[in-house]
């Protein structure tokens, strides 16, 4: 339903009108007291009239034993009851004053019936939003999902779309496979899957057949959950192939082609780009050196694990938050290889600090404006660690950097499931409580000492400079910008 816009006053005008409407009521009530005396007047000359011409009437009847005064009395009397007595226009004057005060009644009634249609829609609009709360943050409203028209649109028993996709579809869902990176290489491993048992219609091309059987699992997984930076880019890159594929090419060498491109991509792109991170970033960590990292990020890990192995000594604060609390994961693995570490949670991140004397952050991706798109709380931590004079570096591939730009977590962001922050029995019927779970957060450049990629320690403005550089093949699918 639509709201009523209602236009705010000021307490001026307010008595301004009142005094309006004041004024005119007294007006009014003058002007009907004018009239219902100069009736009245009339009234009482016509009562004094009949009352004359009904006297005069009785007289004979009195006087009975005075036959010769009679008829001069009563020849002048009866010439006026006969002159005034038939008027009905007279008779209609006097009705007038009844008439006028009938319309008035009826324009009071009609009145206070506006008046109380107006306050029942007025009371009608100030109920709906507390009737119709369907707890959501007006801010955030176009990053809401309904649930019942996602389940309407999964094509899981449509046949329409392999089995790997519906398992991945899945694992995103309800967050077993979290992480840009692990994402990344599921989505990479059922769509091999997918190109290997794709048969190709007759009389039809490998390339476009393959495009469109691809479009309705892309579809499914976006309903499942909204495709990473890193997803976006490794499927254009796919496609950008696909597409320039000859038209003589058979099936069987179009599909060998295809897994080799997939299977570099994730040898190239992820794989030896993190072992370049890992020897960038060792080479900054020294011995005594007190880490800080926030949440789960399987790069970090693989740098401090890789930097233990070396026989480096250094100590590990993992910083974490709920309500995923994934530096649990990361404090598992690392005190597996005896690599001492504190735990703590986000509030306390200002009184750790002091001990830190390095921040190493995992990124979900870099944005064209220099800006780092990562976990919710990152910007946090970056923003204590600036006032402590403490270096941030932020280990990132270059194949999560984008062309997007963005300046907050608002335009674009995930929404988590409300229940994970708080239990449903504690604000579903609570119209005052709505929890809002952002999965990511961005950074300005600002707070960011350097970024390490496989090509070299950058600050975050090379962004647009590195996307220029690299081959435009990210430039195809402008489907999921």
């Amino acid at each position: 339903m639509e709201k009523v816009q209602v236009e705010e006053k000021t307490r001026e005008e307010v008595e301004a009108e009142r005094k309006a409407k004041r004024l005119a009521k007294q007006e009014r009530k003058k002007a009907a007291l004018d009239k219902q005396k100069s009736d009245g007047k009339v009234e009482n000359k016509q009562k004094s009239n009949t009352s004359n011409v009904t006297d005069a009437a009785k007289e004979p009847l009195v006087n009975s034993n005075k036959p010769a005064k009679t008829p001069k009395i009563l020849k002048p009397d009866n010439t006026k009851a006969t002159k005034k007595l038939p008027q009905p226009q007279k008779v209609e004057v006097s009705n007038k004053p009844t008439d006028v005060k009938n319309i008035k009644n009826k324009e009071n009634i009609i009145n206070s019936k506006i008046i109380d249609v107006a306050s029942c829609k007025a009371t009608n609009v100030t109920k709906k939003p507390v009737a119709a709360n369907t707890h959501k943050v007006k801010l955030f409203n176009h990053l809401y999902n309904d649930t019942l028209s996602n389940e309407k649109k999964l094509m899981i028993n449509s046949g329409k779309v392999h089995p790997a996709f519906i398992r991945l579809g899945i694992q995103l869902k309800t967050n077993i496979v979290a992480g840009s990176n692990s994402r990344c290489l599921a989505f990479l491993y059922a769509l091999q899957q997918t190109i290997s048992d794709f048969v190709t219609p007759e009389h039809k091309q490998f390339s476009r057949s393959l495009e469109e059987h691809l479009g309705p699992t892309i579809d499914h997984l976006m309903t499942c959950r909204p495709f990473s930076v890193s997803m976006t880019n490794a499927f254009k890159h796919v496609m950008w192939h696909i597409k320039r594929l000859s038209s003589n090419i058979t099936d069987a060498n179009a599909k060998e082609k295809i897994e080799n491109i997939i299977s570099s991509f994730i040898y190239v792109q992820i794989k030896m780009a993190g072992k370049a991170i890992c020897i960038a970033a060792q080479n900054k960590i020294a011995n005594d050196d007190v880490i800080l990292t926030y949440g789960y990020s399987s790069l970090v890990e693989r740098i401090l694990t890789e930097a233990h192995c070396k026989n480096k000594q250094f100590s590990v604060i993992v910083v974490d938050s709920a309500p995923w609390y994934e530096g649990r994961q990361l404090l598992r693995r690392l005190v597996r290889h005896n690599i001492p570490c504190t735990y703590v949670l986000l509030s306390a991140t200002s009184f750790i600090m002091t001990r830190a004397t390095k921040v190493l952050l995992g990124a979900h991706a870099l944005l064209a404006n220099g800006y780092v798109m990562g976990r919710a709380g990152s910007s946090q931590v970056a923003l204590i660690a600036k006032h402590f004079n403490v270096p941030v570096l932020v280990c990132c591939e270059t194949y999560k950097f984008t062309d997007r730009v963005q300046t907050d977590s608002i335009v674009f962001n995930e929404l988590g499931d409300e229940s994970e922050m708080m239990p449903k029995e504690q604000w579903l019927n609570n119209r005052y409580l709505t929890p809002l779970c952002l999965r990511y957060d961005v950074t300005t450049p600002d707070l960011i000492t350097a970024v390490v990629t496989e090509i070299a320690i950058l600050p975050c403005t090379s962004v647009p400079v590195v996307l220029r550089v690299r081959p435009n093949e990210y430039g195809v699918c402008n489907k999921f910008d």
